[in-house]
């Protein structure tokens, strides 16, 4: 990277945006793990995300949003990481479509699809994701995904161009769309009517669910592996007696083997060790491959 001095104090000029340099990681991932981002950008508004591309051309750039399914490393990340979350994060209403920008967080989201009689978001309720990342991951739970509900999503590219994508452009399947080398920048979701009151029961039972049988009151990041076709990966991970298992600070969770808590002091080669072992047991006991469901720096959408 060239001179970091003169690319954050060029970046600091644009309105809308925070600018930071060696961030912490682990403050911005739900895990609490990760080195520092050589440069943070965290952009409240589309045309201070367009300048910033503009002056970063040609450099590094990793995009994330709340940082809820990411295992990032703990030498950090030397380009610039753009973080989403809580940044871009409009909201329109026309009768059942919603565009929502990119950094909205979910949560908040669904409770306010709630309170205008709007239903099909209520299966994410618990989960710390942001929109765009939900998307491009295609969040799914209690047999539901977010891809059933999307009607286009408006991208940027490495350039600062805009363009929409239908649907069918996206490719949706199994926690996977084919969005790469752009960022979400909105979405319109297609929701369905129903009455608030029968919309707030339904996510009171989703929450109550998550409270009894996930460790959502410690840092995680939501389910470590997908679940194959015949048997969830986390029986699969209970039936070997894995619970518990511990590897420095982090911890194999009891409450659900699927996912893997940090316990406070812990590092991602810490919870990388125990991916390790989870895999070869369940391979050596069941014939299973557990594929991972975290996305690693490898993995990150990025732009150049």
């Amino acid at each position: 990277m060239e001179n970091i001095e003169t690319i954050v104090s060029d970046l600091k000029k644009i309105n809308n945006i925070i600018i930071k340099k060696n961030a912490p990681l682990s403050n911005y991932t739900t895990l609490k793990t990760g080195g520092p981002a050589a440069i943070l950008a965290i952009p409240s508004s589309i045309s201070a995300l367009k300048e910033m591309l503009l002056i970063t051309r040609g450099l590094k750039k990793y995009i994330i949003g709340n940082g809820s399914n990411l295992l990032l490393p703990d030498s950090g990340l030397r380009g610039i990481v753009i973080r989403l979350s809580r940044g871009i994060n409009d909201f329109e209403c026309d009768g059942r479509k919603v565009v929502v920008g990119g950094g909205t967080l979910i949560q908040p989201l669904i409770r306010k699809l709630s309170n205008l009689g709007l239903s099909g978001l209520e299966f994410a309720i618990g989960i710390p994701a942001a929109t765009g990342g939900a998307i491009a991951m295609n969040m799914g739970a209690l047999g539901s995904e977010i891809g059933d509900l999307i009607e286009y999503v408006e991208i940027i590219d490495a350039s600062g161009k805009k363009w929409k994508l239908c649907k069918a452009d996206m490719k949706f399947s199994y926690r996977k769309s084919h969005i790469h080398d752009c960022i979400i920048v909105s979405a319109c979701l297609k929701m369905r009517y129903k009455s608030e009151k029968d919309i707030k029961k339904k996510i009171a039972e989703y929450l109550a669910w998550r409270k009894q049988n996930q460790p959502i009151s410690v840092p995680s990041a939501g389910s470590v592996f997908k679940n194959p076709k015949d048997v969830p990966a986390g029986k699969l991970i209970d039936m070997a007696g894995l619970k518990g298992l511990r590897i420095g600070g982090a911890e194999v969770s009891k409450k659900h083997a699927n996912f893997i808590i940090n316990l406070g002091d812990a590092r991602t080669s810490d919870i990388k060790a125990i991916i390790r072992k989870v895999r070869t047991i369940i391979k050596e006991k069941f014939k299973v491959n557990l594929e991972i469901e975290l996305v690693d720096s490898g993995q990150l959408n990025m732009l150049s």
